[in-house]
């Protein structure tokens, strides 16, 4: 089970680096529930938030480096992730969880955005021995641009097609809405390949400062993951226990992603 807790939802993207302590503790309370009932291995990677959102604007590196401001930028961007990182890993660890931070700076190399190499050898030891990897989206090295920002999503898809060969894969990703609303403001119960045409005229980026395309990205992501044969489902954390009951009890107010 691979789970995404959104950067809108364990951080204010309106204030600089300011994480949502509560939140972040109340996740790892369900978690550590979840560890004592769920029959399989579960990896949670956290997006990056107020926190490497901003400067990953400022120092204009959403394309690679093309120049000294991003050459600048990217260690920037990646010491603000590490940042927040560190207080997900905290909390977690203060709520006995037996977590171990893996930056995918360290064990993904791209090649004009998408994965080229995984080095996921790590991670496998620590899910066979019973610890909970925690991941985050990051800059990674990219062979034709230099270096490029990785989405949570895209860390987590470059792990599903490393793991799917040992494990069973779906997603969860938390968000701080009831999955995919309609032009009603309705929960979208399930998006495939038969209703994404009409879905999209109703999905906008995100609100907030994001470079890498908020609730589109989301969809476009565990489309393409749905056709690798691994579902997703995006649910609100904001609501106590939803991560709980979506991966304990198949239960949920969120969206289903599948072919």
């Amino acid at each position: 089970m691979l789970i995404k807790l959104g950067g809108s939802l364990i951080t204010d993207k309106n204030m600089d680096r300011t994480s949502r302590p509560q939140t972040i503790e109340r996740l790892a309370k369900e978690l550590k529930k979840i560890q004592k009932s769920f029959d399989g291995r579960i990896i949670v990677a956290h997006g990056a938030g107020s926190f490497a959102h901003r400067p990953a604007v400022e120092f204009k590196v959403k394309e690679g480096i093309k120049g000294p401001l991003q050459f600048k930028g990217f260690p920037i961007v990646a010491d603000r992730a590490i940042e927040l990182n560190r207080i997900v890993i905290k909390a977690f660890l203060d709520r006995k969880l037996s977590v171990v931070s893996f930056s995918p700076e360290s064990c993904i190399l791209a090649n004009n955005f998408k994965a080229e190499k995984v080095f996921c050898d790590p991670i496998e030891q620590a899910l066979k021995i019973g610890y909970l990897p925690v991941l985050y989206g990051d800059v990674v090295f990219d062979k034709k641009i230099g270096a490029c920002i990785y989405s949570t999503e895209l860390v987590l898809g470059a792990l599903a097609g490393k793991l799917a060969k040992k494990y069973k894969i779906s997603f969860v990703y938390c968000t701080d809405t009831d999955g995919v609303y309609d032009s009603t403001g309705k929960t979208i119960p399930e998006i495939n390949h038969k209703n994404i045409k009409e879905v999209e005229k109703f999905i906008t980026g995100s609100g907030q400062i994001d470079v890498t395309g908020g609730m589109v990205h989301k969809v476009r992501e565990s489309l393409a993951m749905a056709d690798r044969g691994f579902e997703t489902i995006i649910i609100n954390g904001n609501r106590p226990n939803e991560l709980l009951k979506a991966i304990l009890e198949a239960k949920h107010h969120g969206t289903l992603i599948r072919r």
